[in-house]
């Protein structure tokens, strides 16, 4: 198989539940609403909010709003502008919109073996919903990632099985060819 190439990217709005439990909790599952990426051209948090149908925050609330880029890799199910629940694909970007339109960039998801970056929660991935592999007698996490070809599993655990490398504490990764392994969601 060659590797995946993202050709799509999806918007979808967070909301602050949402935010907390990535950012604190190491949260990797996704779904809900989401418009292509092209089409979120938002002039600010308020516009974005009102598209979505989300509630205004409180007036000593931040006014901004957080928002993931999704890529459409091989696992991503959007069936009527809805992101079916999925562990968050590899090289999804977390990003701000602030209130007076600036955006910037707060984290990725950098794969399940790695989890969200500058996030403070665990480092494990959820093991359902999302892809899953069963692989020499194995039944483990697997993902996507975009210029990567095969399919990397993740192993949860105190002893990585053979051939797979520690990512973090309990958590082991090793990549395969596609043809070695049988695909699944959970």
């Amino acid at each position: 198989m060659t590797a995946p190439v993202v050709e799509r990217h999806w918007f979808a709005l967070l909301t602050p539940r949402e935010t907390t439990a990535i950012m604190l909790e190491g949260h990797d599952v996704v779904g809900g609403r989401v418009v292509p990426l092209v089409e979120a051209s938002f002039a600010d948090a308020g516009e974005a909010r009102a598209f979505f149908g989300h509630p205004d925050p409180a007036a000593d609330a931040g006014q901004f709003v957080d928002f993931l880029v999704i890529p459409e890799l091989p696992d991503v199910r959007i069936v009527d502008g809805v992101l079916e629940p999925t562990r968050a694909p590899s090289g999804t970007e977390f990003w701000r919109l602030e209130a007076d339109g600036r955006r910037r960039v707060i984290s990725y998801y950098d794969t399940p073996a790695y989890g969200w970056r500058n996030g403070r929660g665990p480092v494990r991935p959820a093991e359902r919903p999302g892809l899953r592999a069963r692989w020499n007698g194995l039944d483990l996490v697997a993902a996507f990632e975009e210029g990567v070809d095969g399919v990397h599993l993740v192993a949860l655990g105190d002893e990585p099985p053979e051939g797979f490398e520690w990512t973090k504490l309990g958590v082991s990764r090793r990549t395969v060819a596609l043809d070695e392994v049988e695909l699944y969601e959970a």
